[in-house]
């Protein structure tokens, strides 16, 4: 049925309302109070640093070193770049006060609540998408997003909005929102770079349902729209990005390093593992990291050891060739070992729930975490199965392929928080669907007999 916003009660309006103020006041707690004792990752310095040379100057720069600006996507950079000019007051060359940025993930991690009541409703109607929102408001790694500096906060808005523009599509079949929906995937890429293939996938999608179902033309025109306006947002960075490196850049320089060290077997594709295995190497070329731990030496200075092995190309390719020879040579030689590391990062992809900064153990939210994990994959099976709903396989479509991503990069359990938003809202479908057959299977009580009728009051018989 075609979505329509006069058709939601007020009572899910109502509802959906509470969910935000609840959960927006979480945020914003967490936004006023980031988490103490815990320093701001390499990636999330690099973001401010960025953002700050580019509300300064409007250049995309300011990492030193040999990893350069280019390796993080622009996506998050632009948007606390914003947030910095909007800032009132003088803006200091190199500000190390960063709470604008916590209020701007506050702002977008907020809205992304908002965007999966959307999905949800587009899915499987108002309701689905008020306990689809609540869950993702109470859900403890997402409302942690305000006091880290990191691109999943905004990577979860993008893809959320992408995936509800594509339900709407596939409930409208109305070219627009195929446009629609690409032009948010083409933010998805400027944010999330290990998404890059969902895009096109999700186009093949389209083409073959629609063809097979509506007609070869109008499964061409959604394909075509949906990578057409991908392909406008997404342009413009890509030529001033290869404009700027002097080489093709489609979106980032930096898929070297990842795929390394995703691919690096004696390391089981973690960094830190990486870094262990490499320790007495480490050690004998850099004396100064004699005594240090292998967590506490910089995993730069490992990658650019591994570069040197290929003076004739530049950091990331040859990374890049180490990767492939990696890969190549563990899946010839050592094919069982390959496959348990792929085991191990799908399970540390999804069951392992980030802890927001925090090194502190938490059962409880693990255990939360890997059930609501369960659930919805429980939920979203059971309703493409039922419903044969495209806009489901979308979704699912969009999970797996992140999944085998990061089954040959890094795998991190942040890297599920972009994620978890239209998995939830999948899920919380599927088990609409099947509370919905449970109910149309229960069988109805028989109605009860009527009383007859009353006649006419009996005539007392003739006395004779």
């Amino acid at each position: 049925m075609m979505p329509r916003l006069r058709l939601v009660p007020r009572s899910a309006w109502i509802a959906l309302l509470l969910v935000l103020l609840v959960g927006g006041g979480i945020r914003f707690d967490q936004a006023r109070h980031p988490i103490k004792g815990k320093e701001l990752s390499a990636d999330a310095r690099s973001y401010a640093t960025i953002a700050q040379h580019l509300a300064l100057t409007g250049n995309y720069s300011g990492t030193n070193g040999k990893v350069k600006a280019l390796h993080w996507p622009p996506g998050t950079p632009q948007v606390f770049a914003l947030a910095y000019k909007l800032q009132p007051g003088k803006h200091p060359t190199h500000r190390d006060d960063t709470r604008v940025l916590n209020y701007a993930q506050w702002a977008i991690s907020t809205l992304t609540i908002l965007v999966l009541f959307v999905l949800g409703w587009a899915l499987a109607g108002p309701w689905t998408g008020v306990v689809a929102a609540a869950l993702l408001a109470f859900y403890p790694p997402a409302f942690w997003g305000p006091s880290n500096l990191l691109s999943e906060p905004l990577g979860a808005l993008m893809v959320t909005s992408a995936f509800a523009a594509v339900a709407l599509a596939w409930r409208t079949r109305l070219l627009p929102w195929w446009g629609t929906a690409g032009a948010l995937f083409g933010g998805v890429l400027l944010t999330r770079t290990d998404l890059l293939f969902v895009p096109p996938l999700v186009a093949v999608l389209a083409l073959v349902v629609l063809g097979n179902t509506v007609g070869w033309k109008r499964g061409g025109q959604a394909a075509a729209a949906l990578l057409a306006c991908c392909a406008i947002v997404v342009l413009p960075w890509t030529i001033q990005a290869s404009d700027t490196a002097g080489k093709l850049v489609p979106v980032t320089s930096g898929g070297g390093s990842a795929f390394f060290v995703g691919t690096y077997l004696p390391g089981n594709g973690s960094t830190y593992d990486m870094k262990y295995a490499m320790l007495r190497q480490i050690r004998a070329k850099h004396p100064k990291y004699a005594k240090t731990g292998y967590k506490q030496i910089p995993a730069a200075i490992v990658l650019d050891d591994v570069a040197h092995r290929h003076p004739e190309l530049d950091r990331d390719a040859a990374l890049m060739k180490e990767a492939k020879k990696n890969l190549k040579d563990a899946a010839l030689h050592h094919p069982v070992e390959l496959a348990g590391m792929f085991s191990f990062k799908i399970g540390k992809m999804w069951f392992r729930a980030t802890l927001g900064g925090s090194s502190t153990p938490m059962p409880l939210l693990r255990i939360y975490h890997v059930v609501l994990i369960l659930a919805a994959f429980f939920g979203l099976l059971y309703g493409l199965l039922r419903r044969r709903d495209p806009a489901l396989g979308a979704i699912l479509l969009g999970l797996a392929t992140a999944t085998g991503v990061h089954m040959i990069a890094v795998a991190h359990g942040r890297y599920n928080l972009p994620l978890m938003p239209i998995l939830i809202a999948a899920g919380c479908a599927g088990w609409t669907v099947l509370i919905r057959d449970w109910r149309n299977r229960r069988p109805r009580p028989a109605p009860a007999p009527s009383e007859p009728a009353a006649g006419p009051p009996s005539t007392p018989a003739a006395v004779v």
